[in-house]
């Protein structure tokens, strides 16, 4: 009898044992991110690295899987399904959402504000860190932002010429959210709001005579092929999508994993901004090639444009105080002011 109950207890010893190490071992999880670029953009790259790294890192125990090119849902519409639990992640631009997002929008919507990557790169760094009604904004929708990428200056492409504020008369060009219709429609142009898919047929088909786009993005979604001439006058710049994650599923993560996906998401945003510029530079070689005409935009030109427009940063601040956002409006503005004055 004695050894019966010896063995019963060393039996119920070894479940026991052997319920804790699988307790405390770390359980795989697999994310699912939806993305609205195709996978051939620089900062797409920067992305597939950053999954890969994750997983690297945590040993395989957090996969992030990416579906390119809005696999599973449009970009406006994975706000709603990040906050539902239908994704894990998304790669998207808070462009999209300005009701939602309005702290996040204008750095990723105001026109001719900024000039260069760099610029774009501290002034979102620092919003990020100086600036906690960001997170807490992310957070009462249900998200955190992880890292976001980076843009080359979104120059005027179109189908014909336009060098002076005079030919962008009843000119129809692309535009998306809130301010860049404004920035049309101040030198005599019309809007018209078009997704990143529909710009080739836009010009194609003559939907739209022009589009803010960046040169490497022209090359990759071959906008040569539509529109064979570049102005070089900046219509916007700034940060561009972010990378987040719903906050439920980044409480499925250990605080380990978590600490993991933060430092590789500095490294991702780093790494982003240097192949950025690096894409905007060979682009420009790749369109001279195809045909492409870059034309200069005269001095003169610009300051009439900037003139004629609306005060988008006391707009914003207007909007902000109504929703008991406008301290964090402000301090948002001056520090974009230092940004780009530096």
């Amino acid at each position: 009898m004695q050894k019966f109950l010896t063995s019963v207890a060393a039996v119920a010893f070894g479940i026991v044992v052997a319920s804790g190490a699988v307790g405390t071992a770390a359980a795989k999880v697999t994310l699912q991110m939806n993305h609205q670029w195709p996978a051939s953009t620089a900062g797409s790259k920067v992305d597939q690295w950053f999954a890969d790294e994750v997983e690297r890192r945590t040993d395989g125990e957090v996969k992030i899987k990416i579906f390119w090119s809005e696999g599973i849902a449009k970009a406006q519409e994975a706000l709603t399904l990040l906050q539902d639990g239908a994704l894990d992640m998304a790669a998207m631009s808070p462009g999209y959402f300005p009701a939602q997002l309005p702290l996040h929008v204008a750095p990723n919507s105001i026109p001719m504000a900024m000039e260069s990557v760099d610029q774009a790169s501290e002034l979102m760094k620092r919003l990020m860190s100086e600036v906690p009604a960001y997170a807490d904004e992310a957070s009462a929708n249900g998200i955190k932002a992880l890292f976001f990428h980076h843009l080359n200056p979104y120059l005027l492409v179109s189908r014909e010429p336009i060098v002076t504020v005079e030919q962008m008369q009843g000119k129809k060009m692309r535009t998306w959210g809130t301010d860049m219709p404004r920035m049309v429609e101040a030198v005599g142009g019309t809007p018209v709001t078009m997704m990143l898919p529909e710009i080739y047929e836009g010009l194609s088909r003559g939907v739209v005579d022009a589009a803010p786009f960046a040169v490497d993005l022209v090359v990759n979604y071959k906008i040569f092929e539509v529109a064979k001439n570049v102005s070089e006058i900046t219509l916007w710049e700034g940060p561009s999508w972010g990378v987040w994650i719903s906050e439920s599923a980044w409480a499925k993560l250990t605080p380990e994993q978590q600490k993991i996906v933060e430092e590789v998401s500095i490294e991702a945003m780093d790494r982003d901004r240097a192949a950025v510029i690096a894409a905007g530079e060979e682009a420009r070689q790749t369109l001279a090639e195809k045909g492409v005409t870059f034309h200069t935009f005269p001095a003169e030109e610009k300051a009439k444009w900037r003139a004629a427009l609306p005060d988008f940063f006391e707009g914003w601040i207007q909007q902000m105080d109504e929703q008991g956002k406008g301290d964090a409006a402000r301090q948002a503005v001056a520090i974009w002011k230092e940004v780009v004055a530096d």
